[in-house]
């Protein structure tokens, strides 16, 4: 059995001779894919993991929770949804999954509660269909389906599953490609998608993203203080989300390039230059209207006053 082969049945076991070929066929579209520069790595962007043999041995960690790191995951598309500030060369990210071709409804489309919490775990990327539990306008705000910037969309229905949170070196990670698309190469979701997407994993997880690294910027957009501002408003009582912002509390600072921009940009407020001294003529001008408004007002109240000193003369001429 070829090496790819032999892959592929271990990583999905008895699979149809369909959809073999359709996964040797992605595995083949992403192998000669170009490296991950850093400028790529932000909240918010889908990257490709590499197969399990083209990477180190334990590249792939668990970044939140216990448990091995399940096979299925690599030669998958990921969503960077952190690339910690204590650590600039690490991301954690959530898995892609595109089901082999089918609906999630079709692999847990069961009523029973174990079939209801697995659907849980994953929400739809457009124009997959909507979240089979995504029934009523409540139900749509807890499972939505999530957007890419743009409108672009990915080469097959697919899903994030929220369930795991995993962490690698970015160096490793190779730019998503949809050969359906060659002319788009950024992938990312929008920025309202990326809010619900981090605050349903932490409903699930109870994992927060925390700080992000920032790498330096001449533009200033967004600081951080505003993005928490927008998420607590989102998560309002009063806002359109508040049925299932009870689960969600305040995120992190979302998106660095992609949905925000550091703060500390070198940049300095620029001082207004000091006025000119006005000139002799302008001087003259303004001598002349104190002038006339010395006139305009003192000399009436001066008559005034000598008006009504005389008339107090004339009722009492014997006080004179």
């Amino acid at each position: 059995m070829a090496s790819s082969e032999a892959y592929t049945h271990a990583q999905f076991g008895n699979t149809s001779p369909r959809s073999s070929a359709r996964i040797l066929r992605r595995a083949s579209t992403q192998k000669d894919q170009k490296a991950v520069e850093e400028v790529d790595v932000v909240q918010g962007r889908i990257l490709w993991l590499p197969p399990k043999e083209e990477l180190p041995d334990r590249a792939v960690r668990r970044a939140h929770g216990k448990g091995a790191v399940e096979e299925g995951i690599y030669n998958h598309p990921i969503v960077v949804i952190s690339r910690p500030a204590d650590d600039r060369h690490t991301v954690h990210f959530h898995l892609i999954t595109s089901f082999q071709g089918k609906q999630l409804s079709e692999i847990y489309g069961k009523a029973n509660e174990f079939h209801a919490s697995r659907r849980s775990w994953y929400l739809p990327i457009a124009p997959t269909p909507d979240h089979p539990d995504a029934t009523s306008k409540k139900s749509r705000k807890r499972f939505p389906t999530l957007d890419l910037a743009g409108g672009a969309t990915l080469r097959w229905d697919s899903y994030v599953n929220l369930r795991h949170v995993y962490r690698v070196d970015w160096s490793y990670l190779k730019v998503y490609y949809n050969p359906e698309a060659p002319q788009l190469q950024t992938y990312r979701f929008e920025r309202e998608s990326m809010i619900r997407l981090l605050a349903k994993s932490k409903v699930l997880t109870n994992y927060e993203a925390g700080p992000q690294h920032q790498r330096p910027t001449s533009v200033r957009v967004q600081t951080q203080h505003h993005v928490h501002r927008e998420i607590r408003e989102a998560q309002s009582p009063k806002s359109d989300t508040s049925s299932v912002t009870s689960e969600y509390s305040v995120l992190t600072p979302i998106l660095q390039s992609d949905f925000g921009v550091s703060k500390d940009d070198g940049t300095r407020d620029i001082e207004p230059p000091p006025k000119a001294p006005p000139d002799k003529k302008e001087a003259g001008r303004r001598s002349v209207i104190r002038y006339i408004l010395h006139c305009v007002l003192w000399v009436p109240l001066l008559v005034v006053k000598r008006v009504w000193y005389w008339l107090g003369w004339c009722r009492n001429p014997g006080r004179r």
